[in-house]
């Protein structure tokens, strides 16, 4: 890693821009979408009575389209931006060489990511977060709405794609040349659980957030805390369309089984990784 330099106003724009470009893509492709929708129920003469209710319908169906637009709109630029920043590294003296990447490390670090993610999920249920949750039941409505190929598409590839890029391979990245790791690595999870936008899933995106930062300061490889993002919402995805979440909170010992099973595998996987 090049050395650290003082932290600045320019410094922290720079961390800092890439999410505000990918929220403002995201804002774009959601108002094309509706403006398409609407044009279409005009010119087809299907125009309802009560607009808004329509929208709103239609919006919440086509979150999942949204976000794998938004998603497939940004990841060639966020992927281009990436490159220039490891090449600039490079000039200054980083060397890919001293950080080996082996495929136990993706393993481990996907088994810890879907173990992770089904961890806080189980703690996020017992918190008192209920006066919070609205927003949350609105999104997760959303995010599991219509076919599960185009979630598994949006949710479990080009989404973990697209915000890794964003949240680890640029802003915690930049965020490294001006911070020690721990502080780069808590402002990093900070963002990226102020990035969704409400309480419940902000505070999980905070956790697993923390645990994606750290995989890619081990590995300086952007793949591995991209591959554990994959598996962690792909591991969520599939337990929620198969209905095997429900079961596991369908009883009090099913669900402090998975609570300790979880953050045990958790807990080995991190050390695995830490130690090879």
């Amino acid at each position: 890693m090049e050395a650290r330099r003082k932290i600045t106003l320019g410094g922290l724009w720079s961390s800092l821009y890439p999410v505000l470009v990918y929220m403002s893509i995201q804002l774009t492709a959601s108002i094309v979408y509706m403006v398409v929708i609407v044009a279409f129920a005009a010119i087809s003469g299907d125009m309802p009575a009560d607009l808004e209710e329509y929208i709103l319908n239609q919006y919440t169906e086509g979150t999942v389209l949204v976000v794998l637009l938004a998603s497939l709109l940004t990841i060639p630029l966020f992927a281009w931006l990436y490159y220039r920043d490891t090449q600039k590294k490079k000039r200054v003296g980083w060397n890919e060489e001293w950080f080996p990447l082996t495929e136990w490390e993706l393993f481990w670090a996907a088994i810890g990511s879907a173990a992770l993610a089904l961890f806080c999920n189980g703690l996020l249920s017992i918190l008192p977060l209920e006066p919070w949750s609205d927003s949350y039941e609105e999104v997760n409505e959303a995010l599991y709405t219509g076919s599960i190929w185009l979630r598994i598409a949006a949710v479990g590839f080009f989404g973990p794609i697209v915000e890794e890029l964003t949240m680890r391979g640029l802003m915690y990245q930049r965020f490294r040349t001006m911070m020690r790791p721990t502080a780069a690595i808590l402002w990093s999870a900070l963002v990226f659980g102020l990035f969704h936008g409400n309480v419940v899933q902000g505070i999980y995106a905070f956790l697993v957030g923390l645990f994606f930062a750290w995989l890619m300061e081990h590995s300086q490889r952007i793949l591995v805390p991209m591959l554990g993002h994959m598996a962690a919402n792909l591991f969520i995805v599939l337990l929620e369309d198969s209905r095997l979440l429900n079961l596991f909170y369908s009883s009090t010992g099913g669900f402090l089984g998975m609570l300790v099973l979880s953050g045990i595998i958790f807990a080995w996987s991190f050390s695995m990784i830490k130690h090879a």
